[in-house]
């Protein structure tokens, strides 16, 4: 696989599947992000110091060194790395802990290409910060906290419900487009997020500190647009 440097960044997948490690590294080839491929935990860890990934890709089951373990390395030698668990359906409970050891996201097999799409843009964004290793609640760029908090939020809607998706999906939006930008273009999709967030709170989907801490995201996101303007 590539090893050059590209605009998007480099993802490391590790996966003892060949297939799956195939359709993982053409999928992100072809959005144009560079990648690299390892079929075991070993070959994963040589990686890692080798190819310096901005975010890696990491099956959950494989044999020898398993993804579990190799998380754990990971969160050691480079702590600011983004982790995404790649796990079956059967794994999914075990996937969610990994969330306390650092991953920032996990997907699950099949692929739902949509939602693999916004959870790398996401960690990508977030600059390596992790559950176990959040940032602090105060930041000057108020748009990877805004993404984070709305990850971390959807984590806890029963089955990743269709106003979690609405709701990432926009506040990544809003961050691409403040970031380049756009501040009119972010504040619609700001005011789609607040909409869908709504709906969300009407619906019990989104309740307590996980709503809080949205809320506050929100805010500070507006609150930077608006002296921006």
């Amino acid at each position: 696989m590539s090893e050059e440097t590209n605009d998007l960044g480099r993802i490391l997948v590790v996966d003892d599947e060949a297939p799956i490690r195939d359709v993982l590294c053409e999928y992100f080839e072809g959005q144009g992000f560079g990648v690299e491929a390892a079929c075991d935990g070993e070959a994963a860890l040589s990686a890692l110091g080798r190819y310096r990934p901005d975010l890696v890709l990491l099956d959950v089951r494989m044999p020898g060194i398993d993804g579990v373990e190799v998380l754990r390395r990971i969160r050691h030698a480079d702590p600011k790395v983004p982790v995404i668990m790649v796990t079956a359906n059967e794994d999914v409970a075990l996937a969610r802990e990994t969330l306390t050891l650092g991953a920032f996201d996990y997907v699950s097999k099949p692929f739902d290409f949509s939602y693999l799409d916004r959870a790398v843009t996401a960690g990508l964004l977030q600059g390596g910060e992790t559950a176990a290793a959040p940032a602090p609640a105060s930041t000057d760029d108020p748009w990877p906290a805004l993404v984070r908090t709305m990850f971390r939020a959807t984590r806890g809607m029963a089955g990743r419900a269709s106003t979690g998706t609405r709701m990432e999906a926009a506040a990544l939006a809003a961050a691409r487009l403040a970031a380049s930008g756009q501040p009119t273009e972010a504040s619609q999709y700001l005011g789609e997020l607040a909409l869908v967030l709504g709906i969300a709170v009407e619906l019990g989907d989104l309740t307590g500190s996980d709503l809080a801490a949205v809320e506050s995201a929100l805010a500070s996101a507006r609150r930077a647009l608006s002296a921006a303007g």
